[in-house]
């Protein structure tokens, strides 16, 4: 990846994803089967939040801020529109054309991406560290990488979690399924501002400290409020959006601790890999858990409890982020 250039891996990536979908435009059963494994190779290599924060730092170092603000918002934004505009297209139409629909979007976003590296300036991606060139340099090796991986972890399966659970939660509370479905909206809604202003203000120590608070806070306040079921048309958005902005903060302080406890931008894609792939796993983890335990229990107590315990270590893992030393600077 070093020696490819960010750029370049996170385009063929891109290319892999973008046949993976135009082949199941066919439906036949070999295509739909290599299509979906082409896709899961597609999504692994690039991540596109995985490379991002790498390419950010080595080409846009002085709009850093502003990027990891802007990407993590687009990926909540379009993540929404693909969730709400599927199943009427599905159902408008068939399969073959749902999936076309979304294979000229990869074909688009293919075109923009390819025409857009290769205007960045060109860079030495040679490992200048005597370290890494002799192959003994591994983020792995780093106290800070795992606290960063178990944030990413926990912050994403209470993002998956409450967002795949929130609403029958909601039905199983007396609320319609509209009316649940409108209140899982504002955790989405709530969500993107978060994740634009939280780089700005996490530029400094003071402000990331603010950030691990909030975020914590947010979550566990959420968690707390729906240990005590109610029909208030006040609370239940209020828990639903403070979730939201929570878990979107979380999210998009974990890009700027990949970013912020590394020197260069090697290391970045090394960490945001290692914590991602490790932190998707537990992450998968929840909602399955969640489902188990809701089903076992036929309570919600326990689930909202764990999320409430979840919560509260995410304050004290960013602090415990914050305070370390960057990588390559520990001894």
């Amino acid at each position: 990846m070093g020696r490819a250039g960010n750029p370049q891996v996170l385009f063929y990536s891109l290319l892999l994803l973008t046949v993976g979908v135009a082949i199941q435009v066919i439906t036949n059963p070999i295509l739909l089967f290599v299509g979906m494994v082409l896709i899961g190779i597609g999504l692994g290599l690039s991540g596109g939040n995985v490379l991002l924060p790498s390419i950010i730092q080595e080409y846009f170092p002085k709009k850093s801020a502003l990027l990891t603000g802007i990407y993590p918002a687009m990926m909540t934004l379009f993540s929404g529109i693909g969730t709400a505009t599927v199943v009427p297209i599905l159902k408008a139409t068939n399969f073959s054309t749902t999936m076309m629909v979304f294979a000229v979007l990869t074909v688009l976003t293919l075109i923009v991406w390819g025409s857009a590296f290769k205007q960045f300036p060109q860079t030495n991606h040679q490992l200048e560290s005597e370290e890494e060139a002799e192959g003994d340099f591994s983020v792995k090796n780093y106290r800070v990488t795992w606290l960063i991986t178990l944030f990413f972890g926990i912050q994403s399966l209470l993002a998956y979690s409450l967002m795949t659970w929130m609403p029958k939660y909601w039905i199983d509370h007396g609320f319609v399924a509209t009316t649940s479905g409108v209140l899982a909206t504002f955790f989405q809604i709530f969500g993107i501002p978060m994740a634009i202003v939280t780089p700005m203000i996490a530029k400094r120590k003071p402000g990331m400290i603010g950030m691990a608070l909030f975020s914590a806070i947010a979550v566990s306040v959420a968690t707390f409020g729906m240990l005590f079921p109610t029909h208030s048309f006040f609370l239940n958005p209020l828990w639903s959006a403070l979730s939201g902005m929570g878990t979107a903060v979380a999210f998009t302080l974990s890009i700027v601790f990949f970013q912020q406890k590394t020197v260069r931008f090697e290391q970045t894609a090394e960490l945001s890999g290692t914590a991602q792939s490790a932190g998707y796993l537990l992450a998968a983890i929840g909602p399955i858990a969640s489902g188990y335990l809701i089903n076992q229990f036929h309570s919600w107590d326990m689930i909202f409890a764990i999320y409430l315990i979840l919560s509260i270590s995410l304050g004290f893992l960013g602090f415990g982020i914050i305070f370390s030393k960057k990588i390559g600077a520990e001894s």
